[in-house]
Formats: structure tokens, sequence, C-alpha cells
């Protein structure tokens, strides 16, 4: 593993941090990158000592160090995970493919930031999800121009999908069972793995909606019905960057 590499994991624990900072921001419209970190409950601004991604929570155990308010598992949680993106990312993207750990990176830490405000908000950024989409179309025209056709139905194949579930689930129960959001996130993530990626993103992202809801459930003692909400952008996230780094046969 070469340093640049080692350092892109490192990374990872830092865009972690900001991600977790700004999905804690987005609802309340607070700048995203100006504004500077403060305890939730107190809003005393936090010394940089208490910024450092992981160290930091656990020195203080999870605890402000002035009003001793739990500041909760997110930050550490999505800090691991903006390294673990990383890790996966160096570790399974073909060295053959011209500036692949760039895109796999960039990827992956975007889909990141799209989940854990998703989980928190219920909400997907359109702005988020524009990016995703012009970087895929960036991937495309610099790693395979050849295959836009493809990568193109991909986009629309994955927003169609999801949109007429969304308008037949509204129209047979008479309430939103889907967001627009979730649509668009699947629509982005097919310009990245076109059109023969996305039936597994949606079998992975489906399965693992289910077992990580029960198992959540069960573990919060939380009884669940069609009526509980439940937050379907990190579960397509998530299967968009698998089927991105552990593509189906035949993927082009």
């Amino acid at each position: 593993m070469t340093g640049i590499e080692l350092f892109a994991i490192f990374s990872g624990f830092i865009i972690g941090s900001g991600i977790d900072a700004a999905s804690r921001r987005f609802e309340t419209g607070t700048p995203w990158l100006t504004h500077r970190s403060r305890c939730d409950h107190c809003q005393r601004p936090l010394r940089w000592f208490e910024l450092v991604p992981v160290v930091s929570w656990l020195a203080l155990r999870g605890r402000c160090r002035t009003c001793k308010a739990s500041i909760g598992w997110s930050a550490p949680l999505t800090e691991c995970a903006g390294a673990l993106a990383a890790l996966v990312a160096v570790a399974l993207t073909p060295r053959d493919v011209p500036y692949g750990i760039i895109f796999s990176l960039s990827f992956g830490w975007l889909l990141l930031a799209l989940a854990a405000i998703d989980r928190r908000h219920f909400i997907l950024p359109d702005v988020l999800n524009a990016a995703l989409l012009a970087a895929g179309a960036i991937m495309v025209a610099v790693t395979k121009p050849a295959d836009w056709p493809m990568h193109l139905a991909g986009a629309a194949t994955g927003f169609g999908l999801l949109w007429l579930v969304e308008i037949a689930y509204r129209r047979l129960r008479g309430i939103d069972g889907l967001g627009r959001g979730d649509a668009k996130l699947l629509g982005a993530i097919g310009a990245w793995v076109g059109l023969i990626g996305i039936p597994s993103v949606l079998l992975i992202a489906s399965v693992a909606a289910i077992a990580g809801t029960l198992i959540i459930s069960l573990v919060q003692k939380q009884s669940v019905s069609g009526k509980t909400p439940i937050a379907f952008g990190p579960w397509i996230a998530l299967a968009g960057f698998t089927v991105w780094l552990l593509p189906p046969p035949g993927w082009v």
C-alpha cells in the first residue's frame, strides 16, 4: 500500500467527521463549511482537540467536556465509515482503471454524505444527488467513453423504476411510501454502475433494508409496521457502492 493510499484512508476519518457535522446542520440551514462546530446542547464552540476524529470522542467518553451531555454515536460511526469507504476503495478498485481510486473515493464519500443526511432527516438533497450524477458522467467520460448508452440507460432506468414505485404506492394506499429523492439517488447510481448493475443494486438494497430494519427493531425493542418511517437512501447507497466495487458478471 502506497503512502498516498494510506493518506486517503486516514483522510476518510476527517471526511467522515465533516459529513457528520454537515448532516447535523442540514435541517437548520446552518452553513456546512463556515460554521464553527458547537455542542448541540450547551452551544459552546468546540476546541480543536475536541474535534480529532474518534480519538476525541473516546477521550471525552462520548460526552461534552462542559455540560456532560451525551454526544451520541453518530460522529465516531460516521468517521469510521468514511475511513472504511476509503479502505475498501483502495483495496478493491482495479489499478488499470484511469483515476479509478479517485473516482471510487468520490463515489463512496458522496454516498456516505447522502446516507448520513437521509438517516437523520429522511431527506436526500438534490444538490448532492446532482453532484453524484455529474461525477458519474465525468467517470464515464474519462474511463469508458464508448459505453455512454449503457450508463445513460442505467441512470434513466434507476430513476424510472423507483419513480413508478412511488406513484403506484401513492395511488394504491393514498400515502407516500417512497420519496422522490430515492429515485434520484438510484438514477445517479445508475450513471456509475450502468444498466446491468441496477438489478443488483435494487436486490442488495431491498434485502439489506429489510434485514437491517428487523435487526435494529430487535435491538431497540421497537415494533415495525407499514407506517414505520424507514430511510431507504442509506441502503441504496450501500448497495450502489457494493456493486461499483464488486460488479456483476458482464458489467461494462
